[in-house]
């Protein structure tokens, strides 16, 4: 070895925010069911047993990894004063090869390989086997598991957990993963879309009975803690793809500041207080309501998001079945004109998100990373949400016509209006997203965009008075 005191370097976590094994296992067993059994079975045998399996299956693409610029900054100080640099890292060699290759190192690395799993002690013993027993070494890594090498290291650095009283440095580095992060992955922007689930109470005219709207809203709260859950589960699984989206990849797992084990046990927790809640709000019915819909979003995350078409109507029952969810709740009979409408503005914004996702694919036939679509069904897209949305506006007609709606409504000739304002917002959001002025989720963008707001309050208001009648103002 040269006389320049060698750097060595941890890759999970420290050099990137990702844990490449963990990755590595996700995608495996979301290929197939065969997969995942067989994943199963190689843990079974050992971690560095599982490691070298799924490195083989699943190799990694180094460019794709979201590397800590502190990390590289000194790595490019130890170049820069000819001292070796290696990796040491508790995945399997393979992978951590191609990142070196791609980094342009040249030292040969420390990894799992085999059998034996190259992690504390072990790295510890395979470092002082390349070096020496009494020569000097720099490291570093970023978790408890790093403490005896930073004890023997001549310079200790980490961007993790740094051990009380100890000498070891911390590079300027984001704190570990706190409540912010925590929330940010929970995604509660998006638990607006669980005010659908009040839907049923308001269209009865039980939102002026304080016992049923607390009902409604506790089931509105359970379903945002279950879509939590799920959101969690669909980060994970869409890592990679997340990681190649010009915005997505700035989500919490993506990015690296929220750990693989981390999430699941929080999809976890949130999950099993969904259910328990359902269970205490609406007994047995909503409880099997929620587990349905926990087992579609489930599906959807694992393939179904990819089925062209077929994602669509999937998205748009989803939404409707939280309006569904919301009359179990409170024990109401839904209109089954609700339900037609639902299913078909919903597939409108449904078709929308996909054209959204799909507008800035440059490449006619290339296929949109973890959707059915290439980017020459754009325009396609676009006929079939509009379309869609124009029925919803019919339904909603045809229920303003429809004989029986009369009993229920004081002034029922009111409701022809709401079409107006509906048709006016589904055609500007379509327009708005062509040009390239809507980003992300489109409810996302409804309820925090201005007009969008002011229709929803129109139609609010049109619907109350045709309930209780003009009086009522």
């Amino acid at each position: 070895m040269p006389d320049k005191i060698p750097l060595f370097i941890d890759v999970d976590g420290t050099l990137t925010r990702a844990d490449i094994s963990l990755e590595s296992f996700v995608r495996v067993a979301r290929s197939s069911v065969g997969s995942l059994f067989m994943l199963v079975l190689w843990l079974f045998r050992g971690r560095a047993f599982a490691k070298t399996m799924a490195a083989r299956c699943d190799p990694v693409d180094p460019s794709a990894l979201p590397y800590r610029q502190e990390v590289l900054d000194l790595i490019a100080r130890a170049t820069a004063e000819n001292r070796p640099v290696i990796l040491a890292s508790a995945s399997h060699r393979r992978n951590i090869l191609r990142i070196a290759r791609y980094l342009d190192l040249a030292e040969p690395v420390i990894a799992t390989r085999g059998r034996a799993n190259i992690k504390g002690k072990a790295k510890l013993a395979a470092i002082r086997q390349r070096i020496g027993p009494n020569a000097s070494f720099d490291y570093i890594g970023d978790s408890r598991a790093d403490i005896c090498l930073w004890n023997e290291a001549h310079r200790a650095y980490s961007v993790g957990h740094v051990p009380p009283d100890s000498r070891v440095e911390r590079l300027n580095a984001p704190p570990p993963a706190g409540l912010r992060t925590v929330l940010k992955a929970m995604r509660p922007h998006q638990w607006a879309k669980n005010a659908l689930v009040l839907v049923p109470a308001i269209t009865s005219g039980h939102f002026s009975q304080p016992k049923t709207m607390v009902t409604a809203i506790a089931a509105a709260v359970l379903m945002s803690l279950i879509a939590s859950s799920i959101y969690l589960v669909n980060d994970l699984l869409d890592i990679d793809s997340d990681r190649a989206h010009r915005t997505k990849w700035k989500r919490p797992l993506a990015n690296g500041d929220l750990a693989i084990p981390t999430a699941l046990a929080l999809s976890l927790v949130l999950a099993g207080i969904g259910l328990a809640g359902g269970w205490l709000v609406g007994g047995s019915h909503l409880t099997v309501w929620l587990l349905t819909y926990m087992a579609i979003t489930t599906a959807y995350s694992f393939r179904l998001k990819a089925v062209m078409v077929g994602d669509a109507v999937v998205l748009a029952s989803l939404y409707t079945i939280r309006i569904f969810i919301g009359g179990v709740a409170i024990g109401v009979q839904l209109s089954f004109w609700l339900l037609l409408f639902s299913v078909f503005l919903f597939l409108s914004l449904a078709y929308l998100k996909r054209y959204i996702e799909m507008r800035d694919v440059i490449e006619p036939d290339r296929l949109l990373s973890g959707r059915g679509y290439v980017g020459s069904d754009l325009d396609v897209v676009m006929m079939s949400g509009v379309s869609s949305g124009m029925v919803a506006i019919l339904v909603l007609a045809l229920f303003a016509h429809d004989p029986t709606t009369a009993a229920h409504y004081a002034a029922p000739e009111l409701l022809w209006l709401l079409c107006l304002p509906l048709m006016y917002w589904i055609n500007r959001i379509w327009m708005m997203a062509r040009r390239g002025e809507v980003e992300g989720d489109p409810v996302a963008f409804a309820i925090k965009d201005r007009r969008s707001i002011l229709v929803g309050a129109a139609m609010a208001a049109i619907f109350i008075v045709a309930l209780h009648g003009p009086n009522f103002i």
